[in-house]
């Protein structure tokens, strides 16, 4: 099983419920190592093709690269002994926050109606925490799929709107923080430069987002990424057969998607299923694991 985290927040956010802050990540992983010999990625792919994986093998990533993921998870982590690979979305990064968190930050901040009914977005009544995380759901679904450009201008001003003259947040690590992770022991891969809808783009383009963010983290890190995540992440949806040959293609060893399933020994290595377990007691935490291995061995 290979376990998918975005932020690792030090208190519980209300807006966004099901992301596990740092004393429910803490138990979560006290929980896997419990239950599962936790591998590097890498290790674990090689040892999937080979034959000898161990059993309940699981590996933990992160994407996008929040900072929290320096400063709340790896400490978690090293102190379990637990290996772990942050994808980076370069551009995210380098702007210091992502195009959603714009949107999800805006809606925090504001405060009664948001109207965006002029471009195209709806009008807000945001009058309680449910409010917010329902407005933050549908502005995000409708905006996901855009043009890059339209995505990141739409967002801002969304986020300007809202907000008012504040300037957004930094949730993301700093080049340097990014190379602090890699100086800790974690692994670094790759997750485009902008975080596109792969297959909404034109081949060239495309093979630029992958090539580029891997070209960013090998001069970050000092060494080529092994891994690359493909953004969303829903196979034939936001990437294709097409996208993991450009994936190969340029060096790298293995990629995960957001399929909801456990690796076997039929999986593609540069389509690898993920999983994102949300429980917040041991026992679902547990079910939920042993529920999707079963259930990855009886489709095959």
């Amino acid at each position: 099983m290979i376990l998918t985290f975005h932020q690792v927040p030090g208190e519980s956010d209300p807006i966004q419920k099901d992301v596990p802050h740092a004393a429910i990540f803490a138990r979560q992983m006290e929980w896997l190592a419990e239950f599962c010999t936790v591998l590097p990625l890498s290790e674990a792919v090689k040892r999937l093709r080979e034959g000898t994986l161990p059993s309940s093998a699981a590996c933990i990533t992160f994407d996008d690269g929040y900072a929290d993921n320096l400063t709340v998870a790896a400490p978690i982590l090293k102190e379990l002994g637990l290996p772990a690979t942050f994808f980076i979305t370069v551009g995210a990064v380098e702007q210091g926050i992502m195009w959603n968190d714009l949107v999800i930050e805006g809606i925090r901040q504001a405060r009664g109606d948001l109207d965006l009914k002029d471009i195209g977005y709806g009008h807000h009544r945001l009058v309680d925490e449910a409010a917010q995380r329902d407005s933050v759901r549908r502005v995000i679904s409708q905006l996901k799929y855009q043009p890059l450009e339209e995505r990141l201008s739409i967002a801002k001003r969304i986020f300007s709107r809202a907000a008012s003259d504040e300037a957004p947040p930094r949730l993301m690590m700093t080049e340097e923080q990014v190379s602090e992770l890699c100086v800790l022991g974690f692994d670094i891969g790759a997750h485009t430069v902008n975080h596109p809808i792969l297959m909404e783009l034109p081949q060239d383009d495309a093979r630029r987002e992958i090539e580029a963010s891997r070209d960013w983290v090998t001069s970050v890190t000092g060494r080529p990424p092994e891994s690359f995540a493909y953004p969303n992440g829903r196979p034939n949806t936001d990437f294709n057969s097409e996208h993991e040959s450009m994936v190969r293609e340029a060096g790298f060893s293995l990629a995960v998607s957001t399929r909801w399933s456990s690796a076997t020994s039929t999986s593609s290595q540069f389509s690898l299923p993920r999983i994102a377990p949300w429980e917040q007691q041991r026992l679902g935490f547990w079910l939920r694991l042993a529920k999707t291995t079963a259930r990855s061995y009886v489709g095959r």
